[in-house]
């Protein structure tokens, strides 16, 4: 789990490198590939289960839980 950790927050870090207009909040990774940003975490239920949010300070946080359609599960 470490090796996919440290591989995420690298892919975020590239995209925070390429995209100075987003600063701070949360790089959100699909599939070992960046598809948003968001300026804070919220609700799970807004992602698909197995994704990933990685903050500036390259804290990892993943939604889990519930389905494809309806979201993550929240909390």
């Amino acid at each position: 789990m470490g090796e996919l950790i440290e591989a995420l927050r690298a892919i975020a870090t590239n995209w925070r490198a390429a995209n100075l207009e987003h600063p701070g909040g949360v790089v959100l990774v699909w599939q070992r590939s960046v598809y948003g940003w968001k300026n804070s975490l919220r609700d799970a239920s807004h992602e698909r289960p197995g994704v990933y949010a990685i903050d500036e300070a390259g804290h990892v946080f993943i939604a889990e839980g519930g389905d494809e359609y309806n979201g993550a599960a929240g909390s």
